[in-house]
């Protein structure tokens, strides 16, 4: 998409965030994804940077996206009970976004908020997201790895996963995309 428009805005970066690619993801700019690019520049180190403008930024949306602003500027500043109240905004809301979700079911599971988690993850398989390989070895999501709920969900996750990727090479989709 970016060879046949440089301008053009992709999702790419949310795939960067999913495998864990900080570094890459803390290099786009926060206004365009600030939720996942706060995340990435605190894993990175560099929280003290982000913090300024997420907190300029947050006092101008007016959108839902503040509350995912709010959710990430608190659990780097280290307030759990502000992070979590963010999270509960957004997921007591209509917000249904499973993918979006995902990020917050990790959030939850980083501050051992272990049964909001796994409530989240099954809203996040069960609005039919099946990101297996990040969820598999997401080390944010490690809490919940003891609870049997959450192993009979990525089970379901990884069966899906699997139809998915079986659809994909059916349909050829690698020669599609050029990854031959």
């Amino acid at each position: 998409a970016v060879a046949l428009d440089p301008m053009i805005r992709t999702s790419v970066v949310h795939t960067w965030f999913l495998q864990r690619d900080n570094e890459r993801v803390a290099s786009t700019r926060l206004e365009d994804n600030p939720y996942i690019v706060a995340i990435s520049l605190a894993e990175v180190g560099r929280k003290n940077e982000v913090l300024p403008p997420l907190h300029a930024l947050e006092e101008k949306v007016k959108t839902r996206m503040r509350d995912f602003m709010m959710a990430a500027r608190t659990l780097i500043e280290g307030d759990t009970v502000a992070s979590v109240a963010a999270i509960r905004q957004i997921t007591s809301s209509a917000f249904s976004d499973p993918e979006a979700l995902l990020y917050l079911t990790r959030h939850l599971a980083h501050l051992n908020q272990v049964d909001p988690a796994l409530e989240l993850f099954e809203r996040v398989v069960g609005g039919g997201h099946y990101c297996y390989p990040a969820m598999s070895s997401d080390p944010w999501l490690a809490p919940l790895r003891k609870k049997p709920q959450f192993g009979k969900l990525l089970k379901k996750a990884e069966l899906q996963h699997q139809v998915a990727a079986a659809e994909f090479a059916r349909l050829e989709g690698d020669r599609i995309l050029g990854l031959r």
